[in-house]
């Protein structure tokens, strides 16, 4: 076996193969949130207006938390569990990407936050000024 392929083999094997719901990106402008396999969402930190963790009273299967982020034009709603680490990645402008998992990884995830849905919805800007 080549050096080239034992040093691509290692690379990998000291990779996390580990499901993750969110990238981390030094400096990050901007958060991409994967509302589904073919579908994103970007929008920038900088125009974050405010968010809200709290308890999901949805019950049942329901997660447990939800994370609602205000930006001018949207309001993307995080469903899942342990996302108060979202919020502080958010606080150090290092959240580039969030990604929802199968509930099937929501306990091996440890510590790390789970998110099980997305949504974002859009506000309507049609009774806004014209322009």
């Amino acid at each position: 076996m080549s050096s080239l392929q034992q040093s691509i083999d290692a690379r990998r094997a000291a990779e996390k193969a580990e499901p993750t719901c969110h990238a981390i990106r030094s400096n990050a402008t901007w958060v991409d949130f994967h509302v589904s396999p073919h579908s994103r969402c970007g929008f920038p930190v900088g125009q974050l207006c405010h968010y809200t963790l709290e308890a999901n009273d949805g019950g049942g299967d329901e997660p447990p938390e939800r994370l609602t982020l205000a930006f001018p034009t949207a309001d993307v709603v995080l469903l899942g569990a342990r996302l108060a680490r979202l919020v502080e990645l958010l606080h150090d402008h290092s959240l580039g990407a969030v990604t929802p998992l199968d509930a099937r990884y929501s306990n091996a995830l440890g510590k790390a936050p789970w998110v099980a849905r997305i949504v974002v919805s859009r506000i309507d800007k049609s009774t806004g000024a014209p322009g």
